[in-house]
């Protein structure tokens, strides 16, 4: 269930970290009891209607969602029919959408999306890329597009701006939490999912805005090994070429746990779904404030200035 079980995500102490994971561990239990409903709520997704996305998509329809409209780059009607099928009460939207699009541009999109769907519960971002002789488009696609795609939804979901709250499911990747010295640009891409969703589900913005943002980390997948991926630099080829034969999760796996993580989630609340199954993450912090730092950012407008005064 979705809740404010998390304090500001100001860097903490060691002894503090390991209190909130603690206390992260209690509220997942709490969650795993309550459990995100998804009937009848309206799901938007953003990513091409394959692979993952279908997969999660799939398993959504089985939740009785009352309506679900996908924004993917490529129209891919067998796939819509298939969703269909599964539930045919649910209303099934569909738009031609490029995240690399201009904020702009964007919002004329989700004002017809709104059109459609009235209002959105959940939004999940999915679009993905891995092309490591392309940088601007790998990260523009993973990173630069997904905050875009946030930054346009997010007031008509704001809580102050007439929405109804909400949460957003950023999929990202388990190399946005450890690093792979073989796909460079797209780790640094999905460190930065991580970064915007940590940063975003700061209850600063989560108890204002009512909309709880997490993630969740998807481990080696059939349909990204199975693709024919490059290396960043030469030298990581052969295990690039290699990992096209390892063995992975399916698709239908992923995308079953990716609901799984809805359904118990929290704000803030960092995923990983891979070897068949799903573990929370118990996020850390490197760098602590100094007390005169806290006590400042901490202060009312009043304080600060006693505070200045005090220095001279």
């Amino acid at each position: 269930m979705v809740s404010g079980g998390q304090w500001s995500l100001w860097p903490l102490s060691i002894s503090t970290q390991k209190l909130y994971c603690l206390v992260i561990e209690k509220n997942l239990r709490k969650a795993a009891k309550r459990m995100y409903d998804l009937t009848g709520k309206h799901v938007c997704y953003v990513a091409d209607c394959g692979g993952i996305a279908l997969e999660t998509s799939k398993v959504l329809m089985t939740k009785n969602i009352a309506k679900l409209a996908i924004l993917q780059s490529v129209e891919n009607p067998p796939a819509i029919a298939q969703l269909q099928s599964i539930k045919h009460s649910t209303q099934i939207f569909f738009w031609t959408f490029d995240v690399t699009m201009a904020r702009e541009e964007m919002k004329k999109y989700f004002d017809e999306v709104m059109v459609q769907m009235d209002y959105i519960d959940v939004l999940i971002n999915g679009a993905t890329l891995c092309d490591e002789r392309n940088i601007d488009a790998t990260i523009n696609t993973n990173l630069t597009g997904m905050m875009n795609t946030v930054a346009t939804v997010l007031p008509y979901m704001d809580r102050k701006m007439g929405g109804s709250g909400g949460l957003i499911v950023n999929v990202t990747s388990v190399i946005g939490l450890d690093p792979s010295p073989v796909f460079c640009a797209y780790s640094a891409s999905k460190f930065g999912v991580i970064g915007f969703t940590r940063s975003l589900a700061d209850p600063l913005y989560y108890t204002q805005n009512g909309v709880a943002v997490m993630a969740v980390c998807c481990g080696p997948t059939k349909v990204f090994v199975d693709r024919e991926l490059t290396a960043f630099l030469e030298y990581g080829q052969s295990f690039a070429d290699r990992l096209r034969r390892a063995p992975c999760q399916s698709t239908a796996v992923c995308g079953q746990n990716i609901v799984n993580a809805i359904e118990r989630s929290e704000n803030g609340q960092i995923w990983i779904a891979d070897k068949g199954g799903l573990e929370s993450v118990c996020l850390h912090w490197y760098w602590h404030m100094a007390d005169q730092f806290v006590n400042y950012m901490q202060s009312t407008d009043d304080e600060d200035q006693e505070f200045f005064l005090g220095q001279r």
